[in-house]
């Protein structure tokens, strides 16, 4: 099918617009033959009046009629008046029209010089017949002016019904137009029912479907979470057995075989801990129900603790983690979610910068920020993400490059559930625009008063 055809507003303005002219051409059809008629009418009742008075009169007439010669100039309008011959007699030789002699009383038209006339025959008392003439280009021209004058506002008027039309199918078409905007509008995970206020009655029980389709998805997105988190719960437990159970054997005679393989089986249970703990951390963070209070703290207060946390691990591979400027900015967020989304963009940030690297953490400058917003901006040297995955990166156990660094690829997803609960937008780009290297994550934060 065509856009036209798939298109109902389309389809509804071309039926209008069509039935629209067609009105247009009937009203304009019926103006010029209703102006015809009457022209007919009024040429026939001048003739007839005119007739009418001769009679009364007595008839006197002279022989060559009353009107000069034809043809001529400016006789259009004129009305010819003479005697009508009789049965037999041929026309006179000083009329001016020659008028056959069999007409019959009464209207007729008849042709002469080429030309149609209207002509009326007028019997007097004295028996003889007078003929009272005048050309239809005199009616044709009433009808023709009289015609314009019924259409020409018909005319003037189409193109403003259709001006009209076109704004009322986007008036009417508006709740439609700002449904599908809020809906592109909405994240992945916003599940709430859609607003059915101020929608026309047709539209509602379309929307109201849409939205026990949402809960259903929800529902069952809902169950998903809470299999993943009871199933990662449960996992904790033998992963801890088995935990203790590799310590029971390090205090155990091995061979340096057996050492190094229970090494590796210790290596195996730590990252099985860690994917546990990051899947009750996303399983939290996507949970709906769980309220987030929010409060009105220093950014300070939430970077640093999680700063005292990671600075061993950034030690380690002679990173330098620290703070560029005083974090005096105030927000308004949840300071343990936000301290956990914080924890796992630094936490990768080290992950992926080499020993030796760089990490900061700082204010944009008033300039660069949005309004009722505080930007924070985390900065690497790391190998950067490229510009064609930063969407995808978002996605759970989606890597890059999984011998680059050890993980389970949900960091990233934990930090944007906890940004929608939070209404944090974030951003990533290049540190280094030239080479687009390293990875310059900004978390616009609401500030207080604005969320």
């Amino acid at each position: 099918m065509t856009p036209l055809q798939r298109s109902l507003q389309a389809r509804l303005s071309l039926a209008l617009t069509l039935a629209i002219l067609a009105v247009a051409l009937c009203a304009g059809a019926f103006g010029f033959l209703s102006a015809y008629r009457d022209s007919i009418r009024q040429q026939d009742d001048l003739l007839l009046q005119v007739g009418t008075l001769i009679a009364r009169l007595g008839g006197t007439l002279p022989e060559d009629g009353a009107v000069g010669s034809y043809p001529g100039a400016d006789h259009e309008s004129r009305i010819s008046v003479q005697w009508l011959p009789e049965p037999g007699q041929s026309p006179s030789a000083v009329a001016a029209l020659p008028l056959p002699s069999g007409l019959r009383d009464g209207f007729q038209t008849a042709v002469m010089f080429h030309e149609n006339f209207r002509v009326y025959v007028q019997p007097l008392p004295s028996g003889r017949r007078i003929a009272l003439a005048q050309e239809t280009d005199v009616r044709d021209g009433i009808a023709s002016r009289s015609a314009w004058r019924a259409v020409i506002p018909v005319l003037l008027l189409v193109p403003v019904l259709l001006l009209a039309l076109r704004r009322i199918m986007r008036t009417l078409f508006a709740p439609l137009a700002q449904l599908r905007r809020e809906i592109d509008q909405r994240r992945d995970d916003q599940l709430d029912p859609l607003a059915t206020q101020g929608l026309p009655i047709e539209i509602s029980p379309f929307v109201d479907a849409i939205n026990r389709l949402l809960a259903r998805v929800q529902g069952a997105m809902t169950a998903q979470r809470r299999f993943v988190a009871d199933a990662a719960h449960e996992l904790r437990t033998p992963l801890a057995a088995l935990s203790l159970q590799a310590e029971g054997l390090q205090q155990s005679e091995l061979s340096d075989t057996a050492r190094a393989r229970l090494q590796r089986l210790e290596q195996g249970l730590e990252r099985a801990r860690m994917l546990v703990t990051q899947m009750l951390a996303l399983a939290r963070a996507q949970d709906q129900t769980a309220a987030s209070p929010r409060t009105r703290l220093l950014l300070r207060e939430a970077v640093r603790p999680v700063l005292e946390d990671l600075l061993p691990l950034a030690q380690q591979k002679d990173i330098d983690l620290g703070v560029d400027g005083p974090l005096t900015a105030e927000v308004d967020s949840n300071p343990v979610e936000l301290g956990l989304l914080l924890g796992n963009l630094i936490d990768n940030a080290i992950r992926y910068t080499p020993a030796g690297g760089c990490i900061s953490l700082a204010l944009a400058a008033a300039a660069q920020t949005p309004p009722g917003r505080v930007r924070l901006e985390i900065t690497d040297n790391g190998p950067g993400i490229p510009a064609s995955e930063r969407e995808r990166v978002f996605q759970p156990f989606h890597r890059l490059d999984p011998a680059a660094a050890p993980g389970a690829g949900l960091g990233l997803a934990i930090v944007q559930s906890v940004a929608a609960r939070l209404d944090i937008m974030i951003g990533l780009a290049a540190s280094d625009e030239k080479s687009q290297t390293g990875l310059r994550v900004i978390l616009d934060i609401p500030a207080p008063g604005q969320a």
